[in-house]
Parts: structure tokens; sequence; C-alpha cells
């Protein structure tokens, strides 16, 4: 369905050349999905389910997570060498089986609860007590080092240290402020503890760099060597709840779905200082997504002096308007996406009726919004058989 996908634009606008060159490419796919604890997780399997469909996640240069969703790309990547992607795109049995039923077995576990009350006992962190969770439940000791090398897989963390974005993959954990390092000890879980462990009971993830070869990256902000054996990290959607800084400056086409919202109004005067001062984060956390979201829309708006836009792509959050998209085919009902939007952003257990109505809300407006923006001339589907 790809083999007349149009690139972008080959030209800098937004970013400075500087930033884009030798690695930009406008051909490239980066695909990123948001947090939002395990309403992401099942939201974004929905959507990947659709793009595998369409020919985009095995073309797919990089997929980037933040939170939730990194438990969803999490368990994608743990799976992807068990599936055959000769076609370009994966079997519909072998998607259920090594992503689709491993994600339900996931969000199926509670996991926040028990993590909060040991999060709560000094000397215990709550972000290191998560990784033990996931490890446990969903990731069974896998090393980082193990997942695919076939697409980049990226898990996005913030450290507190230094104030900058920390990614994980396969190869390396890096924050470009102040450390690179090898993976070889590091597990698959504490990747994905680091990038969802949400302030303050769950987090934070304290990173321990003993058994690895760490260095002090080109151009680094800080090259303190304190700063390069155990970084402080909590959940990415701190920084970025998108998951777009490690794909916008690299990848001409980017695919990007929000599984968050945006705080809800509260008729209440805040005389309790710790409800204050959540509102306040949580209102931090909006201006970022919106500024991204605003910044993204924007990239696929500009024309540059080629002709081309600046970014190809599409962009969907769980609170778009169903009547903006392209919904010829199968489409979930509309109980099934409010049903989406009104589930917690919590790391508790949903039931089957529940994490069905999330996927297919993922794969509706997966389908609906790149059919819309990339791929008009792509079929429309039908009902995806589900476990």
């Amino acid at each position: 369905m790809l083999d007349d996908f149009p690139s972008a634009s080959s030209e800098s606008g937004y970013f400075k050349s500087s930033e884009l060159s030798p690695k930009y490419d406008p051909t490239a796919i980066g695909l990123a999905f948001s947090g939002g604890g395990y309403r992401a997780t099942l939201f974004h399997a929905g959507a990947l389910l659709r793009l595998n469909e369409l020919g985009i996640l095995g073309r797919a240069q990089r997929i980037t997570s933040v939170s939730g969703g990194s438990i969803a790309t999490g368990i994608l990547a743990m799976n992807w060498d068990l599936m055959s992607w000769d076609s370009g795109r994966a079997s519909h049995d072998q998607m259920i089986d090594h992503f689709i039923k491993p994600v339900l077995a996931a969000t199926s576990t509670s996991v926040d609860i028990m993590t909060t009350l040991k999060g709560l006992i000094p000397g215990i962190s709550g972000g290191n007590a998560l990784a033990r969770a996931y490890d446990r439940h969903i990731f069974h000791d896998r090393k980082l080092s193990t997942i695919t090398k076939k697409t980049r897989f990226i898990f996005c963390a913030m450290n507190l240290q230094t104030g900058g974005l920390t990614r994980f993959n396969h190869h390396y954990v890096a924050d470009w402020r102040a450390f690179r390092s090898t993976t070889k000890t590091i597990k698959l879980s504490t990747a994905v503890a680091a990038s969802s462990a949400f302030p303050p009971i769950l987090a934070p993830v304290r990173l321990d760099l003993s058994g690895e070869d760490v260095s002090c990256p080109a151009g680094a902000r800080y090259t303190d060597p304190a700063l390069q054996t155990a970084p402080v990290l909590v959940d990415g959607g701190t920084y970025d709840n998108i998951g777009l800084e490690p794909i916008w400056k690299r990848c001409g086409i980017l695919i990007a779905a929000n599984a968050g919202q945006n705080i809800p109004s509260l008729h209440k005067q805040f005389q309790w200082w710790p409800g204050m001062m959540m509102r306040i984060i949580n209102s931090f956390l909006d201006v970022s997504v919106d500024w991204r979201e605003r910044s993204l829309i924007n990239l696929y708006r500009n024309m540059l002096r080629d002709g081309l836009p600046e970014r190809r792509g599409a962009y969907w959050s769980i609170a778009t308007d169903p009547d903006d998209l392209e919904w010829t085919g199968y489409k979930a009902s509309d109980a099934m996406l409010q049903i989406a939007r009104d589930m917690d952003t919590r790391l508790k257990r949903f039931e089957p009726e529940v994490q069905r109505a999330a996927i297919l809300a993922g794969y509706s407006y997966a389908d609906g919004t790149v059919r819309k923006y990339l791929m008009p001339n792509a079929p429309a589907p039908s009902e995806p058989v589900l476990p």
C-alpha cells in the first residue's frame, strides 16, 4: 500500500539545518505513542494493529513511546522477531498471538496500588518497585539488548538530575546532556518502568549503571562523573507526553497518537496545598502537550521552498472529534469510543469489554486519521477479529 507514499520536504524549516543534517530522512517513518496508563496501552495496541494492516508498522524506522504507550511498544518490541515481516506486515494471527493477547494479559493485572504502598516505605523507590512488577507480570526477565534490532524502538524517560530526555533503545541509554551507556545488564522492564514512573509515588527509577560502559557524549551540557553512575528517572511524559522528540528531527513522516486528555475544570478553591500542587503539575503537562500538538500540526501544514510540506503524517487523540475523520468501513461504536475516553489512566486491571472497547477505539481512530490524511486510496477495513 505504501509504494507511492509521498515524502516530506528535505528543506529545513522549524528545525535548524544543523539539527537535521545528516540524519534527517524525508522518507523515513516515525511512530510516537503517548502516555495514559493502561488506557494508553490498549488504545495504542488497536492503533498498531491497524497500522500493521496498512503496511506502515513494518516500514517504520523509529517507534517511540512514553509511559503507558511504552507498555504496548515494549511488548511489541519483545515479540517482534517472533513474527514474519517478509511481506511488509505481520499476519493478523501473528499480531493477535504475539501482541494483542500479551497486551490483554498485561492490562488484566493491577500493579499501581501495591507499587504505591511499597513506594511509601522509606528507602524503597516506587519506580524500581514498578520495574520489578513489570518484570514479573509482563516482560519476564528480558534484557533490553535482546529486543528486535530490525526496527528502532525508543522508550522515553526524564532525568531529574539534568532535566533532559533519557532515551532507551536496544543499543544504548542516553541523555545527551550528561551520559551515554551500554545496555548489557539493563532489563526491558526497567526501561518501560522509567518511561512510566509517574511522580511522586510511582517514581523514581534509580538506574544502576555500575555494570555498563558509560561515557560523556560530545557536546554534553554537564560533564560531572557523578551524573554518569545512577541517573534518577521519572515518567517521560513529564518531558514530552506524546514521544515526538526522538523522531521529529529524524523522520519526514510522523504518525502520532495521544491517549491522554486535557484536565477537566473543577469548581473548588484548592485550599489543600498537595491538591493544588498536583493540579499545577497536571496543568504544566497539559501546556507541554498542547504546544507539541500545535507544533506537529504546523509541521504538516508548513510548505517549504521545494513545494513540499515540512512533514507529512497523521495525528489523533482519544478525544479527537469522530466527525473529522474518514469513517467508511468498520468504525467502533460511539458507545465504545466513549468507554475508551472514560477509562482511568491508572495501571489497574480492566474488564474484557472495556479492553475490547479501547482497542477498537484506537484501531478506528488510526484508520480514520491515516486514510483521511495519508492514504486516501487504502481499502476500508472490516471489523478486526479479537480474542
